[in-house]
C-alpha cells in the first residue's frame, strides 16, 4: 500500500486518457443498492501509516469530486488488532472531531502527527482526551463530548461499518454505498479520481 501511495503522487497529471474500467478488476460491487445521492466514503484509521500519508492527497481527490457529491470519512476498529479498548476508544474520538467541525479537523491532524510523526504511544483513553486539552478544550468539555450518548452510538455504529462494506484494508473508499474501489488497479491520483466519479454516476 506504501509503495501504490508514492507512485500516486508521483505520476499525479498522468493517464488523462482513462481505460474502460471494468468490475472485478478496478472495483467491486459491495452492496445490492446505491444510496439515493452521490456519496463517496473513505474507511480508515487514524493508526494507519498510510492513512496519514494519503491525508496530502485528499484535498485533491475532493476537490475532484463531481459537484453535489458528499464526501464523508469513517473510522474503522480493528486497529490496532490486539486492543479491543483502545480499537473502540479511537473511533470514539473520531466522532467527537466530527462533532467539533473545523476544529475537530485541526485535532484529527494533530492525532496524526503526532501517531506517525512524533511517535507518540496513543494507548490509553486518558491519552486521547489529553490530546484533545493539548488543542483548547477544557477537561469538562472533553468529558462531556466522551459521555454523550448519542456520540457513543454513533461511534458503535461506524466502528462496525466496514463490515458490512468489505472493507478488509485501509484506506479504502466505496462510493455510493455499492462500490468498493481496487486501490492497487489504479496508477496515478488523476485516474484514481477518475475510477471515483465514474462510479458516482453508476447506479
Amino acid at each position: 500500500m506504501k509503495g501504490l501511495l508514492i507512485a500516486l503522487m508521483l505520476t499525479v497529471g498522468v493517464g488523462s486518457a482513462f481505460a474502460q474500467y471494468q468490475e472485478n478488476v478496478h472495483y467491486s460491487v459491495v452492496s445490492e443498492k446505491a444510496t439515493a445521492t452521490p456519496n463517496v466514503t473513505e474507511y480508515f484509521s487514524m493508526y494507519c501509516g498510510t492513512c496519514y500519508q494519503f491525508e496530502s492527497l485528499m484535498p485533491q481527490i475532493k476537490a475532484s469530486l463531481k459537484p453535489g457529491t458528499k464526501f464523508e470519512k469513517s473510522h474503522v476498529d480493528y486497529i490496532p488488532h490486539d486492543n479491543p479498548v483502545m480499537q473502540a476508544a479511537i473511533v470514539q474520538a473520531f466522532v467527537v472531531m466530527e462533532k467539533l467541525g473545523e476544529k475537530g479537523v485541526e485535532i484529527r491532524a494533530y492525532f496524526f502527527d503526532q501517531i506517525h510523526v512524533k511517535g507518540r504511544a496513543v494507548d490509553s483513553m486518558d491519552v486521547i482526551k489529553k490530546m484533545f486539552e493539548e488543542n483548547g478544550l477544557t477537561k469538562a468539555e472533553v468529558d462531556k463530548h466522551f459521555a454523550d450518548k448519542t456520540l457513543q452510538d454513533k461511534a458503535k455504529v461506524m466502528a462496525k461499518a466496514y463490515l458490512s462494506k468489505k472493507v478488509t484494508s485501509v484506506p479504502a473508499f466505496v462510493i455510493n454505498g455499492k462500490y468498493s474501489i481496487d486501490i492497487g488497479s489504479v496508477k496515478s491520483i488523476e485516474e484514481l479520481t477518475g475510477l471515483i466519479n465514474f462510479l458516482v454516476e453508476k447506479k
